[in-house]
């Protein structure tokens, strides 16, 4: 997206795309230094759970970190999730959402438009949706975002509708079987 109309948004959306490339939480690229890069790869403790992580970097997390010098420009978290917000709304990401959270028993349901939902977290999901979808196999998932259990990575999982129709017409696309029949057929 271009953003030269909001070019204090460029450093947001930068550290939004380096987090959706490697599946590191907000905290983690807010405190990233050149010497975390090591050829390759990106090696850190984690913020929060003081985990030793070594994730190869890929070729888009490695030219935001070209074009910015190896260190990413970030302000607060929340200075950083405002700012996703604005970028959400100039980019159109309008369908409405709604969401459905309980207090007690008490059923809220808030329906906004879809960019008031974006913060840095959704970027780390962002990554382990995608990385699923393109093949990675879940354990090496697991050794790259941190996560102890396959459980706790579930909750990040959200299989889109493209992949669910993929995967159904995979397996159950009628192509192979009439072929399998009308083979039958002329024996």
């Amino acid at each position: 997206m271009d953003l030269k109309e909001h070019p204090h948004l460029i450093p947001t959306k930068e550290a939004f795309c380096f987090c959706c490339f490697t599946g590191l939480r907000y905290s983690d690229i807010a405190k990233l230094t050149k010497e975390n890069i090591k050829g390759n790869h990106l090696l850190l403790n984690t913020q929060k759970t003081r985990d030793r992580l070594t994730i190869p970097l890929n070729d888009y997390a490695k030219e935001i970190l070209k074009r910015n010098n190896y260190s990413l420009p970030v302000t607060t978290n929340q200075d950083t999730n405002r700012n996703l917000k604005d970028i959400g709304e100039y980019a159109k990401i309008k369908d409405p959402v709604m969401i459905v959270k309980y207090r007690g028993a008490e059923e809220l349901r808030i329906a906004e438009p879809k960019y008031n939902f974006i913060t840095t977290h959704t970027a780390r999901r962002t990554f382990v949706t995608l990385s699923l979808e393109k093949g990675m196999r879940a354990e090496t998932l697991m050794q790259i975002t941190g996560h102890k259990s396959f459980k706790t990575l579930k909750k990040y999982i959200k299989i889109t509708d493209k992949v669910k129709s993929l995967e159904m017409d995979k397996v159950w696309k009628q192509e192979p079987i009439r072929k399998a029949k009308m083979k039958l057929l002329k024996s």
